[in-house]
Order: C-alpha cells, then sequence, then structure tokens
C-alpha cells in the first residue's frame, strides 16, 4: 500500500477528502492527562481528544513533546496508540508520535501506529545519544518499512536537529518521509529555505511553537501548525478564516489573543478551567512550573480569552 493510497474517512472530513497530499490546518496536539498521584488518566485523555475533534482540529497528534512523550514508559505509549485512533473515530487524520532514543525503540512504536490504524508518524532522530547523519537515514527508513507506506512526519526539533540538505536527503531517499514540521531556529527562515527547494516529494511543512507564528508561516507556505491542543477552537478559527480570505479578521484576532495565550502558563492549568480534564499534574522535573503569580495572571485574562471559545463544556464547537 503507498501513502497515497492509505486514506482513511478522517482524510475525507476536515483535510477535504483528497487524501494526504492536501493536508493542512491545525494539527493538534492532546497533553497527556495525569492523576495528582502521576498516574496516566485515560478518561481525561478520552475527553480531551473528543474536545479537540469537537474544536474542528483537522488533525490529531498524540503523544509528542507538547504531550510529555519523554517521560512515558513504552508500555504507556502502546497502551495509548489504539486508544487515541479508536476515540478519533475517522474524524480527523491521526498522526502517532514514534520518537525513540534508538532504531530499536522507534520501530515497534510505528509498528503499533500502523496496526491501530493511524493515518501517519511523526518522529524525530533519537535525541539522547545523536546519530550520524547515515544513521538517521537508518532510522526513518526502519520506521518506514514497519509502518509499510503510511506517510511520514519528520518533526525537526533543536534536540535532535536536521539540516535542510539531509531533510531533503531523506524525503527522497526514504520511501513514505513526506511531510516536515519545522522547529530548529530561526525556524520561519529555515522554514522558507525548505519550502522554497520546491521539492516535489514534500507534502507540507508544518510549524510549531503553539500558533505564535502562524500568518508568517502561512505565508511562507506552511499547511499548518501543529500547537498543544489548549486553545484548538480558537486557532482552528484563524486558520479557516485565513483560508476563506478573511486574512485581516485572522491577523485580528491572532494579534489580540497571542499575548494572553503565551501567558496562560502551562497547557494543563487552562484545559481544567475548560473543563476537559481533571488535573493539571505533569511529571516534568519541577512540576508544572505554575505558581500563584501565574494563576493571578489567568484569572485576570481568562475572562478576554474565554469570549472567543467556540468550544463550552457539554455543548459541540461550531467553528467560524
Amino acid at each position: 500500500m503507498t501513502a497515497d493510497q492509505h486514506t482513511s474517512s478522517a482524510a475525507a472530513n476536515n483535510t477535504g477528502g483528497q487524501g494526504p497530499k492536501s493536508w493542512r490546518g491545525i494539527f493538534t496536539i492532546p497533553a497527556t492527562p495525569f492523576t495528582d498521584t502521576g498516574e496516566l488518566d485515560l478518561d481525561s485523555l478520552k475527553r480531551n481528544v473528543e474536545f479537540s475533534v469537537e474544536c474542528g482540529a483537522h488533525g490529531i497528534v498524540h503523544p509528542v513533546m507538547a504531550s510529555e512523550f519523554f517521560v512515558l514508559s513504552e508500555s504507556e505509549r502502546l497502551e495509548m496508540v489504539p486508544l487515541v485512533t479508536r476515540w478519533t473515530a475517522g474524524r480527523c487524520p491521526v498522526v502517532i508520535g514514534v520518537s525513540g532514543v534508538s532504531t530499536q525503540a522507534a520501530v515497534p512504536l510505528a509498528r503499533a501506529a500502523r496496526e491501530a490504524g493511524a493515518d501517519a508518524v511523526i518522529a524525530m532522530p533519537p535525541y539522547v545519544q545523536k546519530y550520524s547523519d547515515d544513521d538517521v537515514l537508518r532510522y526513518f527508513a526502519a520506521i518506514s518499512h514497519a509502518v509499510e507506506g503510511l506517510p511520514i512526519f519528520v518533526q525537526n526539533a533543536g534536540m535532535a536537529a536536521v539540516g535542510r540538505d539531509h531533510l531533503l536527503k531523506i524525503v527522497r531517499e526514504v520511501e513514505g518521509v513526506h511531510f516536515v514540521k519545522e522547529e530548529v531556529a530561526p525556524a520561519l527562515v529555515n522554514m522558507s529555505k525548505l519550502i522554497d527547494v520546491h521539492e516535489p516529494g514534500i507534502w507540507g511543512v508544518f510549524g510549531g511553537h503553539g500558533c505564535q507564528h502562524l500568518f508568517s508561516e502561512l505565508r511562507r507556505g506552511a499547511a499548518g501548525n501543529m500547537p498543544v491542543n489548549t486553545f484548538t477552537d480558537i486557532f482552528v478559527r484563524m486558520f479557516e478564516l485565513w483560508e476563506a480570505g478573511h486574512q485581516q479578521e485572522a491577523e485580528a484576532l491572532h494579534r489580540r489573543l497571542m499575548p494572553l495565550i503565551t501567558r496562560t502558563g502551562p497547557a494543563k492549568e487552562a484545559l481544567v478551567r475548560r473543563g476537559v480534564i481533571r488535573s493539571a499534574k505533569t511529571r516534568s522535573a519541577g512540576g508544572a512550573g505554575f505558581d500563584s503569580y501565574d494563576r493571578a495572571e489567568v484569572d485576570a485574562f481568562w475572562p478576554e480569552i474565554e469570549a472567543e471559545f467556540t468550544w463550552r463544556p457539554g455543548k459541540r464547537s461550531t467553528p467560524a
């Protein structure tokens, strides 16, 4: 099966029905919820996936950095893969994160993603002990073999950066590598340099950094952005206004909300406030990194942010 042929009903919904080559928009990253004692909270994860879909996400991406994949055990990641694909239920594409510290760590995750019915996978190169360029290419080739034709996103992040020329080599030599999430500083410049090559094997370049530079990315030819899911309804509204030709309205909303969005503290705090997950607990060193001063700022800014939400608990979203 080729990547072109692998198109679920998901791709026919929010991405125009033309298969992976047409994928654009907000491919949102559900945060991974934990209980107050640090265990996986699968009930909250299910609500978080449903929240993301109801907000109009054009794709679901999980687990990656914004979902704390690096503090999850292999068994936890393998447990969540079929759940996330099942809960999404074909309503938009599901991109499963399969990054590993080695080829041997990534391949079982990639195989599990394929078996669970994922629409694509995303991976950084190994990020603890850095691989040589040749080994990085072999790493993606092994993932490609494991997913048997599913599209592959290369997540190009600072902790495992890949230069443009080597990225292009991977795209040209590894079957199925067709997307890039570009986050290596200066990310916008690097995105332009990659897009301006007009490599036919690249079907889309996505940005990160929580949509802070969404419209600069789109002007440069990006296909969309992969933000944590806290404000998915707002980001989807921004993107769809832009796509509909209402760029001034989209950018006005972006300018009005970006200072607030960047000051609302960890994503999980906002998801708790929105009634999506039960706890803001993280497993990261130092906990949530959220104190009384942060909470006071959220209290002050929340009404203005809340006014832009199209999703409410118990009410399905109807994005513009």
